[in-house]
């Protein structure tokens, strides 16, 4: 991995993170590692980006997003304000610590999986390339372009 992208899992047993002054053991970056089930933060240079899995929890997406179901979530979302809740609690302290330890731009941005946008997530899983290979990113492009 370049050092550019990290990426963490935003799911059960995420509780189980209790010192706030380091960071959690973060997921190699790659396609294989997304569930459906899961919602998963991505750090860029300019952004945090949140992909949020089509079968995630109703308890999550309430907790963080303040809506009932997957469903009722935006495709896209710039901002992610802070509810009064353990779960949005964890995020934000999450995304307060990386962006201390990076020094980067607190800026996030939530996409839906079956979002248009779900690219800005997709594009920065640069270990799912290898030699001579296309990355699953790239599949995906050459896919939609062969469809429309």
């Amino acid at each position: 991995s370049s050092g550019i992208n990290a990426e963490w899992p935003l799911r059960p047993g995420a509780e189980t993170w209790t010192d706030k002054n380091s960071v959690p053991p973060r997921l190699a970056l790659t396609a294989e590692k997304l569930t459906r089930q899961g919602a998963f933060i991505l750090q860029t240079h300019e952004h945090f980006i949140i992909w949020v899995g089509r079968h995630v929890s109703e308890i999550f997406v309430n907790s963080v997003y303040n809506v009932q179901a997957y469903s009722d979530l935006p495709d896209i979302a710039v901002g992610l304000q802070h509810h009064d809740n353990a779960i949005s609690d964890i995020i934000h302290d999450l995304i307060s610590l990386l962006s201390k330890v990076r020094d980067v731009p607190t800026t996030v941005v939530s996409v839906r999986e079956d979002s248009r946008n779900g690219f800005m997530f997709l594009e920065h899983l640069v270990e799912d390339r290898s030699d001579g290979q296309i990355s699953y990113f790239e599949f995906l492009q050459k896919i939609q372009q062969q469809i429309g």
